[in-house]
């Protein structure tokens, strides 16, 4: 329910009062009554059209929202939250509704006025009909009238103090409003305060807080500058900072300065010693007979003019111990130039200087694999090593680096077996006692001998295993070959079309001797060719043919030419008509003759280390 309705309703009641005290008086004295009513009910009209008026704005709301009982509770709501929010309009209802409630009264007052004067004029009418009909009338009918009279004007006052408290209750609820607004703008004034100190605080907080870390800073700074400068005056000794040498103030490594006096001897040979240097020749190639025993006049005729790289002897120069001995000693002497002097021994005696004293018997490859003593191995391989270099030999075609993966394979009893993990341990051994018995080890026969039942040794031999087998059998010993520092490899003269498909000869081929074993398998080391006296090579190729294909396909000495002058003659020819590179034979001479100064070699390195170890340079790591 609305205010409005309210004080419409405590004013209803008032006037039913009014009415109850009028029908009271109405029955006390009818005529009194009779014109007192009149008055009252002239008072309620206008009294009903004020409330009417007053009304009126709560009877449209009502209207509009459709007399619903909720509807009038969210009015309530709605009013009581607008004289929440919105002081000045409850301020503005309330002056309205005073108005409204001040011309009721004021209504009223007219009436209760003109009733008054109603009961003026009756009276004066009763007085003057009393005064004309004399006595007629009883003496308590005046004392009713002025009872009556009393009891309206108490009415009215009452009326009048009702409305002077309603004033007075509106206008201390208007302080109390007030009052609180002002409670209101105090709390958030203090607010703001507090938040406008707190945030002045703060920001001075801050402000003196840095500026104590600059301070700090700059005297730091300051002491730290007043320090140095103290130390700077100090007068210390000087500390001694040593001098740092690096690897490049050594110079050339000493392979390099190898090379280059290898390079300068080169220089000073014709073209045809050159090419000379890189033949490893039989003593009856060069002599033209049919076996060498001694190194007399027809082997000085012989070498005076052709010096080789090499010369390999076998079993049937060897007669004895001293025999051999002395055509040795005799046919180094006969040379301008250093020459190899080579034979073939595994320990199957193809030397025959075993058993001659020269060499002990030593266990054969075979006995060495089935004893599965790789240390006897090594001591076999001194043991040969020790009796060839006693003699003078200074390079043995062994040991034999090959897998006998085929039945009836062409030396396989010169192999350690068919599995490359158990044979490389003994293919190394023999290569490292042979090292240590003073002479190098040539390891053949590459990429394999034994894998054919074809001797090339007889005529044309081809095996037909593939290269993927190669690579996961026989690769894997001569890998752990060139590791260990291999110095020579022969070559086979077997035809492998998987590895080549020109069907040349291996020696031959150079996808086989660059492409697979200086390239695939990286080897730096002196090629040797196999022999080129083989049937499988002189059946097809002239000796100055065969001469020229091995050198262009990438070995460095040519091994056992039946013809060793016609294949220096095809060489040289070669170089004439630009079919071979005269830098082709200088870069084979200078492996050979790498090997060939090996001592020389060991001095550059001494003298390198000993001056990285004057200046303090640490070699680790370093190739030299």
């Amino acid at each position: 329910m609305s205010r409005h309705k309210k004080k419409n309703k405590k004013v209803n009641q008032d006037t039913a009062t009014l009415n109850t005290s009028g029908i009271a008086a109405e029955q006390d004295n009818p005529e009194a009554a009779e014109t007192e009513s009149a008055g009252d009910t002239e008072f309620e009209e206008s009294f009903e059209e004020a409330s009417e008026a007053e009304e009126a704005p709560e009877a449209a709301e009502t209207d509009v929202n459709e007399g619903s009982a909720a509807e009038d509770t969210e009015a309530e709501n709605a009013e009581a939250g607008a004289e929440t929010d919105a002081p000045e309009a409850e301020e503005a209802d309330e002056a309205a509704e005073a108005a409204g409630i001040e011309e009721v009264t004021e209504t009223a007052e007219e009436s209760v006025s003109g009733t008054d004067g109603s009961e003026d004029a009756s009276s004066d009418d009763s007085e003057e009909g009393d005064a004309s009909e004399g006595a007629a009338q009883d003496p308590a009918s005046g004392e009713e009238k002025k009872e009556s009279s009393e009891k309206s004007r108490v009415s009215r006052n009452a009326l009048r103090e009702q409305t002077e408290n309603e004033r007075l209750r509106r206008e201390a609820r208007h302080r109390r409003r007030v009052r609180q607004q002002v409670t209101a703008y105090v709390i958030l004034f203090l607010i703001i305060a507090v938040i406008g100190l707190g945030l002045f605080f703060g920001i001075r907080y801050f402000v003196n807080r840095s500026r104590a870390i600059k301070e700090a800073e700059a005297a730091a700074e300051l002491a730290l500058q007043q320090q140095l400068e103290e130390e700077a005056n100090a007068q210390a000794e000087p500390v001694e900072v040593p001098e740092i040498h690096t690897v490049d103030e050594l110079g050339d490594t000493p392979l390099q300065l190898l090379d280059a006096e290898i390079e300068a001897e080169i220089s000073q040979m014709t073209l045809e010693e050159k090419v000379q240097g890189i033949m490893f020749i039989t003593p009856e190639s060069i002599t033209g007979v049919d076996r060498v025993v001694i190194a007399g006049d027809g082997t000085a005729a012989a070498l005076s003019d052709f010096c080789p790289g090499g010369i390999v002897y076998s079993s049937k120069n060897v007669t004895g111990t001293d025999q051999f001995a002395t055509m040795l000693s005799n046919t180094l002497n006969m040379v301008n130039r250093p020459v190899f002097f080579a034979t073939s021994e595994t320990g199957l005696n193809e030397s025959g200087l075993i058993g001659t004293g020269a060499v002990e018997s030593v266990m054969t490859p075979a006995q060495a694999a089935e004893g599965g003593d790789v240390e006897a191995v090594v001591s076999a391989g001194i043991s040969i090593g020790t009796g060839l270099s006693t003699i003078g030999i200074g390079v043995d075609f062994a040991p034999v680096a090959d897998l006998s993966v085929t039945a009836g394979g062409i030396g396989e009893n010169a192999a350690y077996g068919s599995d490359a993990s158990v044979v490389t341990p003994y293919v190394t051994a023999m290569a490292d006692g042979l090292s240590q018995g003073g002479v190098i080890a040539a390891y053949k026969y590459f990429p394999s001998l034994a894998a054919s039942n074809q001797d090339p040794l007889h005529g044309r031999a081809l095996c037909d295993r593939t290269l993927e087998e190669f690579r996961a059998n026989e690769f894997q010993v001569w890998l752990s070959a060139i590791n260990a520092g291999a110095q020579m490899i022969q070559m086979s003269n077997v035809i492998y079309p998987s590895i080549d498909n020109d069907s040349l000869p291996s020696t031959l081929s150079e996808k086989t001797v660059t492409g697979v074993l200086r390239d695939e398998l990286k080897y730096d080391g002196v090629i040797v060719s196999g022999p080129l006296s083989d049937a499988a090579i002189t059946e097809y190729y002239t000796p100055a043919e065969s001469a020229v294909m091995a050198l262009k396909a990438g070995c460095d000495m040519i091994y056992s030419s039946p013809q060793p002058r016609a294949a220096v003659e095809g060489i040289i020819e070669g170089v004439t008509s630009g079919v071979i590179s005269e830098d082709r034979i200088d870069d084979a001479l200078i492996r050979i003759y790498r090997i060939r100064y090996a001592a020389r070699l060991e001095e550059l390195r001494a003298q390198y280390e000993a001056d990285a170890m004057n200046l303090g340079i640490d070699l680790t790591g370093v190739a030299y």
